[in-house]
């Protein structure tokens, strides 16, 4: 579409145009014109619109506002331009043209339906940008719990770690007490298999010594009952001396991250112990 570009003869020499009863051969104005058609014919629309603004702003004619909204709607701007248009047929002047009038209400019926369709364009677009940003906020709610339920998870999870280190330690300690104890039965056990067995001796050397049958026979009394009792002594410092070795623990305390089987120190049995 071109501009109706006989405006420098119709302006300036219609002897019917309210320019021409103004006195309409301004420079100013022709200059106007004459830059906006060269800016349209140069495709800078925006450009011969602002500057076809300014001649119509100087001198009103119908033909300039038609113009106005041609240069308009090539500028790609669908909504300016249908105003321009819009006032063009809404004004109330014999300078209006049938034909520019008919061109005008297609104009706004393109126009219109132009803007319908970026209208419903725009509200699609704006749904979908609603709709990706609530499931943008959807999905960070759900990584921030997810977040949330992994910290929770470590921190049990070491809660966990550390209450079995607690108890392998004090099963460590457990042990090692019980080892000890064991141990020290173990020894009291010898000492009086060893003292009981020297009595037994003597009262052996005291049987040999006897002359009399009398003495004979309290000796060997005496002899088989400190031999007894030295035996079970001795049996008694064997068994807590072998428990004791089962019962000490023959590795070191427990440690972070260590897998161990232990003895149970109670029953008997054995389990395995983790720790992280």
């Amino acid at each position: 579409m071109r501009l109706v570009f006989v405006l420098s003869l119709a302006l300036a020499l219609a002897p019917g145009s309210a320019l021409a009863q103004r006195g309409t051969k301004s420079p100013n104005v022709q200059s106007l014109l004459k830059e906006g058609k060269r800016l349209y014919d140069a495709g800078k629309y925006r450009e011969a619109a602002e500057t076809l603004k300014q001649a119509h702003e100087q001198q009103p004619h119908p033909r300039l506002i038609y113009n106005i909204a041609v240069a308009l709607e090539y500028a790609g701007e669908p909504r300016e331009a249908m105003t321009w248009y819009r006032q063009y047929v809404t004004s109330s002047s014999d300078e209006t043209d049938p034909a520019l009038l008919k061109n005008s209400n297609r104009a706004i019926d393109r126009l219109r339906v132009q803007l319908d369709r970026e209208d419903q364009a725009q509200a699609v677009a704006d749904a979908d940008r609603k709709r990706l940003e609530a499931e943008a906020d959807a999905a960070r709610r759900q990584a921030e719990e997810e977040q949330q339920a992994a910290r929770r998870a470590e921190e049990d999870s070491q809660r966990q770690r550390q209450a079995e280190y607690d108890r392998a330690l004090k099963s460590y300690q457990r042990q090692r007490i019980g080892a000890f104890a064991v141990g020290g039965v173990a020894v009291l056990g010898v000492g009086a298999g060893v003292l009981f067995g020297m009595q037994a001796r003597d009262a052996r050397d005291q049987f040999d010594k006897a002359a009399t049958l009398e003495a004979k026979e309290t000796n060997a009394d005496s002899t088989r009952s400190k031999a007894l009792l030295a035996d079970i002594g001795f049996g008694v410092g064997i068994a807590g001396a072998i428990t004791a070795i089962i019962l000490y623990p023959k590795e070191g305390p427990p440690t972070q991250g260590e897998v161990r089987v232990t003895l149970a120190p109670r029953g008997v049995g054995a389990g395995m112990e983790v720790h992280f």
